[in-house]
């Protein structure tokens, strides 16, 4: 038997067959035909393998600008520019503050205040004459060379560029000529030890100072007749002294030629304990001292009598004192006498009182004020507010403590304060010789 498939029906299943298989064919080249267009758009909109773009090189000249536009700048800005896009510091007028009293020419320091690290110019009679940096303390100084004659001084402040960012007020100011050597013409060449008035002469309304040994005494102002006067206190021996005249800014301008004293007998009244500088407690403290045996003595604090003693055979003195807290000014004088003969000896008694409301660094009515330590040895308390020889009414040691009670008033060259001091008394004083703290 043949294993070959066998055929039923003829011709009719041979055609049958034919169709069949003809019909898969055109169906399955049908369905070939779709899976590669398929196929085809697939990989025409996505390829397995892209091609790698082209990019255009842009020279780096055409970038720079852009990026200099739109970027980080290719230099950092300096501090200078950095301050300079900062908003300007409000810079104020300068304030002069160097006294333009008693001015003569020659050389000059103006001092003054300003905004720190200003420029502060000045100008006398619309010349220039220098600049000067304000301090980070906001104070300023320079030293320019005045003439004689009348001078227009305007301190201007500057911004960074060197124009004029504010100015202060004209100050009109007189300058004197240059200032004369003063002279000494009392005492006599022998005197005394203990209390001695030094005069001489010298340019009105300018500052003496006088010096003893090397040591500095005091200073004064001379009168508008051209004289002067100094009390101060001169030991026995040899002593030598000089006068000098003082510009208004404090430098020496002229000086006379030393003047030798021999000083024989006195007194000899001192002060031993406390010693100057002293840190005492409030209450009882032991004061002693030399003087000449029987020598009856007050001792005071400021112009206040606290006590009375009498030297011993052995020419020394001790007694025992109340000190209220603030400061102290030892001294001794004479039983009788308005004429201290000993220069004051300055103590701290406990902590001094806060001063009154209101009063600081400027004489005030209603505040209180000191005879300063840098005159002579007393202040003469006048009647009324002018010089005469027949109205002192009081001698004020160094030191004294007072009340303003009326002033200032304008005379002779001099600002007056009528005063009530610690130890009651009442009347005018100088005010070139106040301080408002103890000095």
């Amino acid at each position: 038997m043949s294993d070959r498939p066998q055929y039923v029906g003829g011709d009719s299943n041979r055609d049958w067959y034919g169709f069949y298989w003809g019909w898969l064919l055109a169906v399955g080249a049908a369905l070939f035909t779709t899976l590669l267009c398929f196929l085809l758009s697939v990989l025409v909109a996505r390829p397995l393998f892209p091609t790698v773009a082209t990019v255009d090189v842009v020279p780096t000249s055409a970038i720079a600008p852009t990026i200099a536009a739109t970027a980080v700048p290719a230099v950092l800005p300096t501090a200078a520019a950095v301050a300079a896009a900062l908003p300007a510091a409000v810079i104020e007028a300068p304030v002069l503050l160097s006294t333009l009293e008693a001015v003569v020419a020659g050389p000059f320091t103006f001092r003054g205040t300003g905004t720190p690290d200003s420029t502060v110019a000045l100008l006398v009679n619309g010349i220039s004459v220098g600049t000067a940096t304000v301090g980070a303390d906001g104070n300023w100084s320079l030293e320019a060379a005045l003439e004689a004659g009348p001078a227009e001084i305007a301190a201007q402040a500057l911004d960074t560029t060197g124009a004029v960012a504010a100015e202060a007020a004209l100050v009109t100011v007189e300058v004197g000529e240059a200032l004369a050597a003063p002279t000494l013409t009392t005492p006599a060449a022998e005197t005394t030890g203990g209390p001695v008035t030094l005069s001489g002469t010298g340019t009105a309304g300018s500052r003496v100072r006088v010096t003893v040994n090397d040591s500095v005494v005091g200073t004064t102002v001379v009168g508008a007749d051209g004289t002067w006067e100094l009390e101060t206190i001169l030991s026995s021996g040899d002593q030598q002294v000089v006068v000098e005249a003082l510009g208004a800014d404090g430098n020496v301008a002229a000086a006379a030629e030393p003047v030798a004293f021999t000083v024989t007998g006195g007194l000899g009244v001192s002060v031993s304990a406390p010693a100057e500088g002293d840190v005492l407690q409030p209450g009882p403290i032991t004061v002693s001292g030399t003087g000449a045996a029987g020598t009856v003595l007050e001792v005071l604090d400021g112009d206040l009598v606290l006590d009375q003693v009498t030297a011993g055979a052995d020419d020394t003195w001790t007694t025992q004192v109340t000190l209220e807290a603030g400061s102290a000014s030892i001294s001794v004088r004479e039983q009788g006498s308005d004429q201290i003969l000993s220069r004051p000896v300055r103590v701290q008694v406990g902590t001094s009182a806060a001063l009154p409301a209101g009063c600081g660094a400027e004489l005030k009515v209603g505040c209180p004020a000191w005879v300063t330590r840098s005159g002579g040895l007393t202040l003469r308390m006048r009647s009324v507010a002018v010089i005469s020889a027949d109205n002192v009414i009081a001698r004020l040691p160094i030191g004294t403590e007072m009340e303003l009670q009326e002033g200032p008033q304008s005379a002779d060259g001099f600002t007056w304060w009528r005063v009530t001091t610690k130890g009651g008394n009442d009347g005018w004083v100088a005010g070139e010789n106040l301080v408002s703290q103890p000095d």
